[in-house]
C-alpha cells in the first residue's frame, strides 16, 4: 500500500493527463462522479472515527482506577 502522498501524487498526474486532453467524455465523468462520492464518504468516516476517539478518550480520562 502506498502512503497517502504517493496516491495524491498519482491522481494529480493522470488528472493533468486528462486535462491536456482538452475535453472529458462522458465515462470520464461518470467516474469523477464516483471518486467524488467515495471520497466525501470517506471523509464523513473518518470525521466519525475521530469524533468517536475523542469521546473514548474523554470516557477513559473520566474512569477511575
Amino acid at each position: 500500500m502506498k502512503d497517502a502522498d504517493g496516491y495524491l501524487n498519482e491522481i494529480r498526474e493522470n488528472l493533468k493527463k486528462i486535462q491536456s486532453q482538452g475535453k472529458v467524455t462522458p465515462t470520464e465523468n461518470a467516474l469523477f462522479g464516483m471518486i467524488d462520492g467515495l471520497a466525501g464518504l470517506q471523509m464523513a468516516t473518518l470525521e466519525r472515527m475521530a469524533e468517536l476517539n475523542r469521546r473514548l478518550q474523554a470516557l477513559e480520562g473520566s474512569a477511575p482506577r
